[in-house]
């Protein structure tokens, strides 16, 4: 009898960890599965502010593919793919010269999950020359939200957002910044559409998909595609079907699993390096100073260099870090843009000479253990 009972509750117990195991898989599959590429029959679409085209040799070529790897996995080379928005239509438009960032999500306040994309966006606004001035992390709270992109849109050029964009109840960065432009919520049939032809197309996930989803599971979905209107939809990513939105004109939307951040926001750099025109000017420049001297003894020779650059664009500043060889050295930076860079080269040379010190063109050949701003 006892054996009975002991295998009885070890098969249900087996099933109900079956049955959450399975749930792991469904939802892991769908995140994961956005970056894959999708078989898609877009011609010519047009929406709003924002559209695609395919030609008539694209097509022809789409199709070809299509026969030729219809007994393929998806995942065999990119043979399925998204049309993108053009890139000359921001040709004109002006290149931003600051940004702001701004981190959505109660799981970062409450340690669930550790933010990258602020990290990802600090270092790609350096490569694109634009200056970062603020990175704020909010809850998913509306008010905040409102007041937050509200005074960040007001102050700075280029604004993106992450997190919050997503099907369930606490996903509410589309509405939250509709209502702080005083903007209605619409339907943006181009992503709805693009959003079902991806599910339907992709084999990771349209084997979970039920015949009949149910009209809450829909309308859970079309939450993805309710945009603030009017405002600008662009794919930059051929791969997948999530747009970045910019609401203001400089609020960009963006979702906030960073594979997704990433991608998007990379992709989105052919519609600003069109906008700079091959001036590289507007880009930073940046050379090191290496020195076992203490900080505290360089510390004088750093304020005096400051002070005399100070007016023409020059930061200095001194970062400690801690050697595999066990030792302090202090790498000091010397931050400009490009039309700064002889002023830095000497610079560099009576710093290196003042602090027993070596010029290097990158903080990344010293490995460190641990890194601190004393």
């Amino acid at each position: 009898m006892s054996l009975r009972i002991s295998f009885n509750l070890f098969f249900r117990s087996r099933l109900k960890f079956d049955q959450l195991y399975q749930n792991s898989i469904i939802r892991n599959t769908i995140i994961s599965s956005l970056i894959i590429n999708s078989n898609l029959n877009h011609y010519k679409r047009f929406h709003a502010t924002s559209y695609v085209i395919m030609s008539q040799s694209e097509t022809f070529q789409k199709e070809k593919n299509e026969e030729v790897n219809k007994d393929k996995k998806i995942g065999d080379g990119d043979k399925y793919t998204f049309p993108i928005t053009p890139i000359e239509d921001f040709k004109d438009k002006p290149y931003p010269k600051t940004a702001a960032c701004l981190i959505i999500g109660d799981e970062i306040l409450n340690g669930k999950t550790v933010d990258t994309n602020s990290s990802t966006f600090a270092k790609y606004c350096f490569e694109h020359g634009i200056d970062l001035k603020r990175i704020e992390v909010i809850p998913d709270e509306e008010d905040t939200i409102i007041q937050s992109v509200k005074y960040l849109s007001n102050n700075f050029d280029f604004v993106i957002t992450s997190g919050g964009i997503g099907p369930t109840h606490d996903d509410i960065t589309y509405p939250s910044i509709a209502k702080a432009f005083n903007l209605p919520l619409k339907q943006h049939q181009l992503t709805y559409d693009r959003m079902n032809d991806f599910a339907k197309n992709i084999p990771a996930i349209s084997k979970y998909m039920k015949p009949d989803p149910g009209h809450e599971a829909i309308e859970a979905s079309k939450r993805m595609s309710l945009f603030p209107d009017p405002s600008t939809v662009i794919y930059p990513d051929e791969k997948l079907w999530v747009p970045i939105v910019i609401v203001n004109k400089n609020v960009h939307i963006l979702p906030g699993i960073p594979r997704l951040f990433k991608s998007l926001l990379f992709n989105f750099s052919k519609y600003l390096r069109i906008r700079q025109n091959g001036d590289k000017g507007e880009n930073f420049y940046r050379k090191f100073v290496k020195t076992f001297q203490p900080e505290s003894y360089i510390a004088p020779i750093l304020t005096e260099v400051q002070g005399k650059v100070k007016d023409i664009g020059i930061k200095v500043g001194s970062y400690p870090k801690y050697t595999t060889d066990k030792r302090w050295v202090i790498i000091v930076s010397f931050l400009t843009r490009e039309n700064n860079k002889d002023k830095v080269e000497e610079l560099c040379k009576e710093v290196a000479e003042k602090t027993d010190g070596t010029i290097i063109d990158t903080d990344d050949v010293i490995t460190g253990d641990y890194e601190n701003k004393l």
